[in-house]
């Protein structure tokens, strides 16, 4: 993917990312989330980022071993990860 086409399907921009697609554990834009992101003049990345009341915070994002597979869930249905992405998943469980 280009960074043009990247900017054309972002759902968000911010002076780091172009945000491609997220999945929130709890309330949107204030909890734990998965998201999809193409670094500016870089490539895509899937990062596990914490936001505080609008703001991500500095910190690192924990998430309760408990609500993983629910994250998770909600990542592979708003697209977080490639089909590619999810088969190789996929063959690691399997194996």
């Amino acid at each position: 993917m280009t960074e043009n086409e990247a900017r054309a399907i972002a759902i968000k921009e911010t002076d780091y990312c172009y945000v491609l697609a997220t999945a929130w554990e709890g309330e949107e834009n204030d909890s734990v989330c998965l998201e999809r992101i193409f670094t500016k003049g870089h490539c895509e990345e899937i990062r596990l980022a914490w936001w505080q009341n609008g703001n991500q915070a500095p910190r690192p994002a924990d998430i309760d071993a408990v609500n993983w597979p629910t994250l998770f869930h909600n990542a592979v249905k708003q697209g977080v990860f490639t089909d590619s992405e999810k088969l190789s998943m996929v063959k690691s469980l399997l194996q």
